[in-house]
C-alpha cells in the first residue's frame, strides 16, 4: 500500500476509531501492558493508559492524548494549544484511580498523537508552556507521518489483516477465552461446565443458547466492567402497562439513565474543581466558559444560585476588561504605581471603619475622604467624620446607611448590617472616577461623575 494511501486512511479515521483500532493494539504490540482505552467523563485528559516495567520491575505509566485533527499552535483554535495543553496537564495532575488493582496512579509520561498533521509552531508553543514545570521532558508529540512509521514497524496487520502474526492471533484467542471464563464464573458456573461449554464454542458447530431469568438483566457492559442487575420477583414478569410499557423494562432503563446521569454529574464536579483551582480571575472566567458554563445547571441558568453565578461571571468578565484598560492608561501616563498605592491605602482604614460602624446609631450618615500626598510616590486616603476644610487637596463624600438591602437567594430582598467592605467599595468607586478623569478613555467613553472635588 502506498504511503499517501496510508496517510489518507489514517486521516479518515474518527477519534474513536483511532483509539480503538489503531493506538490500543499498536501500544500492545510495542510492548506496553495493561493498555486501556479510558476515553469518557472520567478520563481527565487520558484517552489511553498503559505501562511498561523498567529494569527494576517498577511500572512506568503512560497516558495517550488522541486527536483526529490537525494540531495548531493557535490560541483561539478549539483543536489548538489551549485544548491540548489542558489535557496534557490533566494527565499529569490528576491521578488515574483503580488502575490494574492500584488505588491511585500518576503518569510518568504523555504522548500526544494525531492521525493528521502537527502545524508548524504548535509543538513549540505547548513545550514553551510546559517548560515552566519541566513537563516538556516527558511529553512527546506524534504526527500522522510518524504514526504511519510506527504502524509499519509494529502493527502492519492494520493495513492487511493477513499480516497478523500467528502468535498475536493466539494471544487474542487466549484473552477472549479468559474473559468468557471470568464471565461464566461470575454467573456461578462450575469449572467442569465452563470447560465443556468453552470447548463447544471453540471446536463445535453450534453455540450454546443463553437463557436469562426474568429477574436479571445485563445493565452495564463496557471495557471497564460488566454489571448484572436484579429486580424483585413480583415485578420481573412482562406485564404491559399504559404509563411505561413494562415496569420491568422501565426499572432497568431508569437505573441505566440514573447511572449515566451520575456520571455526567461527576464530570460537572470535575469541571467545577478545575474552575475553583484558578486564582487568576482571567483564567477563572476562561475555564468557566470553556467547561462548567456549558454544563447543567449553568448552560441555561436565569435564576437561583446558578443564575447568580452566571451573572457574576458576566460582571467579572466585564470588570476584568475595564480594569486592564484602566491600568494600561495609568501605566502609559506613569501613574500605575501611584494609583496602586492609593487604592491599597484604603484597606488600611478597615479597622477605623469597622469601629465606626459598630457605634453607628443614625440610619444614614455621610463620610468624608481626602487624598493626601497626591503628588508623592506614596499617596493615601484619609477618613473624616465631618467635612474637612477646603484646601488644594482632593476630597470626596460617600453616603452610607446602617442597614444594606440585598437580594435573597429565594427571591425578594433582605436587610443586613453594613460592613467595612461596603464602605471601602464606595471609596474605591470614587477613586475609579478620579483615575478615569486623570487618564480619560481613548474611545471617548464617559461615566456619571463622582463627588471628587478640589
Amino acid at each position: 500500500m502506498a504511503e499517501i494511501t496510508k496517510l489518507k486512511r489514517l486521516a479518515e479515521l474518527s477519534e474513536k476509531a483511532l483509539r480503538d483500532t489503531v493506538l490500543a493494539p499498536l501500544l500492545a504490540r510495542m510492548g506496553y501492558k495493561g493498555v486501556t482505552v479510558y476515553h469518557g467523563p472520567q478520563e481527565r485528559g487520558k484517552d489511553i493508559v498503559c505501562y511498561r516495567e523498567d529494569e527494576l520491575g517498577e511500572r512506568e505509566y503512560q497516558a495517550v492524548v488522541a486527536k483526529a485533527v490537525d494540531l495548531s499552535g493557535s490560541v483561539s483554535s478549539a483543536d489548538g494549544l489551549p485544548d491540548v495543553l489542558h489535557q496534557v496537564e490533566q494527565c499529569f495532575n490528576v491521578p488515574y484511580e483503580e488502575l490494574f488493582g492500584v488505588t491511585r496512579v500518576s503518569m510518568h509520561r504523555v504522548w500526544v498523537v494525531t492521525s493528521k498533521k502537527i502545524i508548524s509552531g504548535a509543538q513549540e508553543s505547548i513545550f514553551e508552556k510546559l517548560r515552566k514545570t519541566n513537563l516538556d521532558k516527558v511529553t512527546h508529540f506524534i504526527s500522522g507521518e510518524r504514526l504511519l512509521e510506527l504502524i509499519d514497524q509494529y502493527y502492519p496487520a492494520f493495513w492487511d489483516v493477513a499480516l497478523e502474526p500467528v502468535d498475536i492471533v493466539r494471544e487474542q484467542k487466549g484473552r477472549l477465552l479468559h474473559f468468557c471464563r471470568q464471565l461464566l464464573v461470575g454467573f456461578g458456573g462450575n469449572e467442569r461446565g465452563i470447560d465443556e461449554t468453552l470447548n463447544q464454542v471453540v471446536h463445535g458447530y453450534s453455540v450454546p443458547p443463553v437463557v436469562v431469568p426474568a429477574t436479571r438483566e445485563l445493565t452495564s457492559l463496557s471495557p471497564y466492567k460488566v454489571e448484572v442487575d436484579t429486580i424483585s420477583e413480583p415485578f420481573s414478569h412482562g406485564f404491559g402497562v399504559y404509563a411505561c410499557g413494562s415496569v420491568r423494562n422501565a426499572f432497568f432503563k431508569t437505573r441505566e439513565s440514573l447511572y449515566n446521569a451520575m456520571r455526567d454529574l461527576e464530570e460537572v464536579i470535575w469541571h467545577y474543581e478545575d474552575v475553583m483551582k484558578k486564582t487568576d480571575p482571567k483564567e477563572f472566567v476562561r475555564e468557566f466558559n470553556k467547561s462548567l458554563g456549558k454544563d447543567h445547571p449553568f448552560d441555561r441558568a436565569t435564576w437561583g444560585s446558578a443564575g447568580d453565578a452566571v451573572s457574576w461571571i458576566g460582571y467579572l468578565e466585564q470588570g476584568i476588561d475595564e480594569l486592564e484598560d484602566l491600568k494600561a492608561r495609568l501605566k502609559e501616563a506613569n501613574k500605575l504605581e501611584w494609583a496602586t498605592a492609593l487604592v491599597d491605602s484604603v484597606s488600611k482604614l478597615e479597622p477605623d471603619i469597622t469601629s465606626f460602624l459598630e457605634h453607628l446609631e443614625k440610619e444614614n450618615i455621610p463620610l468624608y475622604w481626602r487624598i493626601e500626598g497626591e503628588n508623592s510616590a506614596t499617596p493615601s486616603v484619609r477618613l473624616f467624620l465631618n467635612e474637612p476644610p477646603k484646601d488644594k487637596q482632593t476630597t470626596f463624600k460617600t453616603n452610607h446607611t446602617k442597614a444594606v438591602s440585598e437580594r435573597s437567594r429565594w427571591g425578594g430582598s433582605q436587610k443586613r448590617r453594613a460592613t467595612a467592605r461596603d464602605v471601602m467599595e464606595a471609596v474605591q468607586m470614587e477613586l475609579w472616577y478620579h483615575f478615569n478623569k486623570l487618564v480619560p478613555p481613548k474611545d471617548g467613553r464617559t461615566w456619571p461623575p463622582g463627588t471628587l472635588s478640589r
